[in-house]
């Protein structure tokens, strides 16, 4: 929009023609006021050449008065007589006609001091107009040239000419200014072009090409979108089918735990309790065991026999609730005394009998290895010389009733 209106406007300078007759009416004003300060100039040169052939016949006159003046004297003597006013008469109507030319001499005078001030006005008007003439004159020039100018600018630029750009660039005719409003617009507007900087030719080109980038970033960023919330919904569901397994799985477990510990301990009672928060799938485990004959406290607070028995009923709850083909205890037995690896022995067999788990277990205690039915272990018959050992202790027991 802005190129179009730097373009356009040149066009309307040239559109506002009537700054070139205004020019040469102005240039037709000057001339006249020219030719009238002429005129004046002449009249005031005329006055003062009467005005100068005026002063001297004055002063021819009054040569001829002193003449006169002093011959009368002369003849003049003690007794006038008839003549000799006669002979005075005229010298009273020379005198006479002295002032009256002197007194035409002093408003001719004034009358010059007039004129030679009208001349001198009349002589700066005159200047001025010249000089407006020569103005106007040189304008009228300049819009003559502009005009030719903007004529061929008009045929080259838009193919037509002056009169039908109105109708072809799209601009009402009427709305055209003065060639100095036009211009100074023109100026403000190059200014402005110059302030944005240089034109990208290739904007078109990249900005179709960021319209593609934007489209299917905005496609990726829905497809995100939808993900995110697919994914938040999968994970509401799957937090709420955790909580209510984990509910589920916490429930059995603590009611095995609870039958193990009473079993192990041969009284006393123990549970399960969630503790720090309110949400099962982030809230932390306490074990309570109150062993036989003792208060309610927490796991850390029983001793090392009790915290070793309680958590063998802990996991024995968990094959429980969840069997495992194979379960590994070492050196369960280690911190428990003679009755408490009855105890344990005993809960052992029950579990092997009523589960399909094997139980391995690493000790080094006698009456837990005479439990057990099969035994390994390495030996050292010779020294520095390691031998792997299997006992079966049931064909041991059998080959021994047999005998």
């Amino acid at each position: 929009m802005l190129r179009r209106s730097i373009e356009a406007l040149p066009i309307r300078v040239l559109l506002g023609g009537a700054a070139g007759v205004l020019a040469l009416l102005t240039l037709g004003f000057a001339t006249d006021l020219s030719l009238r300060a002429w005129s004046r100039h002449a009249e005031a040169v005329r006055i003062v050449q009467t005005a100068e052939a005026g002063r001297e016949l004055f002063r021819a006159a009054a040569a001829m008065r002193l003449e006169r003046g002093e011959g009368l004297t002369a003849l003049a003597g003690p007794a006038p007589d008839p003549d000799s006013a006669r002979i005075l008469a005229p010298r009273a109507e020379a005198e006479a006609a002295t002032g009256a030319a002197l007194a035409a001499l002093d408003a001719a005078e004034a009358r010059t001091r007039a004129v030679e001030a009208k001349l001198a006005e009349a002589g700066e008007a005159l200047a001025t107009a010249r000089e407006a003439r020569a103005g106007a004159a040189a304008r009228a020039e300049a819009s003559d040239l502009r005009r030719v100018e903007m004529g061929r600018v008009s045929g080259e630029r838009f193919s037509c000419p002056p009169p039908v750009l109105p109708e072809r660039v799209g601009f009402a005719s009427a709305e055209v200014g003065t060639p100095e409003a036009e211009s100074a617009r023109h100026d403000q507007l190059l200014r402005d072009r110059e302030r944005i900087g240089p034109v990208n030719l290739v904007a078109e080109q990249e900005l179709a090409e960021l319209s593609v980038a934007l489209d299917r970033m905005t496609g990726e960023r829905d497809e995100l979108t939808e993900a995110v919330n697919r994914l938040r919904g999968s994970i509401g569901s799957l937090n709420r089918e955790g909580r209510a397994r984990l509910l589920q799985a916490f429930a059995a477990v603590d009611g095995h735990f609870r039958r193990l510990f009473t079993q192990l301990f041969g009284g006393g009672e123990a549970y399960l309790q969630l503790v720090d928060s309110d949400d099962p799938l982030e809230a932390g485990l306490e074990i309570m065991a109150q062993p036989p004959g003792k208060k309610l406290a927490s796991l850390t607070l029983l001793s090392g026999g009790e915290q070793a028995l309680t958590a063998v009923a802990l996991i024995f709850g968990l094959f429980l609730t969840n069997p495992a083909p194979v379960c590994v205890l070492d050196e369960v037995d280690a911190p428990l005394d003679d009755a408490n690896v009855e105890r344990f022995c005993d809960l052992l067999d029950a579990m092997a009998a009523g589960t399909a788990t094997r139980y391995l277990i690493v000790t080094h205690n006698a009456v837990t290895m005479s439990r057990m039915h099969r035994l390994f272990g390495v030996t050292m018959v010779e020294r520095g010389v390691s031998r792997l050992v299997s006992v079966d202790l049931g064909a041991a027991e059998a080959l021994l009733a047999a005998q």
